[in-house]
């Protein structure tokens, strides 16, 4: 049988992502994840950012976090994406490992809303 008719007699089920929302209350951003994940048994649909809780404990531990699991050839730390991953972990209250195990559009939407806290 010719291949175009194997696929074409094959009922085609495609997985549909959704895109991650972004909202934002009181200063904290909400991100509703296009795909959830689970971490340590529990399921992460959200991760609220407030970066406002943040203290300089807080900026040089996620520095700390990144660089020694990351090597970052950037002369700021700022544009580095596994900087701006730790720094979101600490501004949601997640470990590190959780923001790292997002799906790539998700961690991309996580990391471009703490690049626009750490440049703005």
């Amino acid at each position: 049988m010719p291949k175009d008719e194997q696929v074409a007699g094959k009922s085609e089920v495609k997985k549909v992502k959704k895109k991650s929302e972004i909202e934002i209350k009181n200063e904290i951003i909400i991100i509703t994840l296009g795909a959830s994940i689970s971490f340590n048994d529990q399921k992460i649909e959200k991760l609220e950012l407030d970066f406002n809780s943040l203290t300089g404990v807080d900026i040089c531990d996620a520095e700390s976090d990144a660089l020694g699991r990351f090597y970052t050839p950037l002369p700021d730390t700022n544009y580095s994406t596994a900087y701006q991953a730790a720094i979101a972990a600490k501004a949601s209250g997640m470990p590190f490992e959780a923001i790292l195990e997002l799906k790539s559009k998700d961690f991309k939407t996580v990391t471009e809303c703490t690049k626009g806290f750490l440049l703005g």
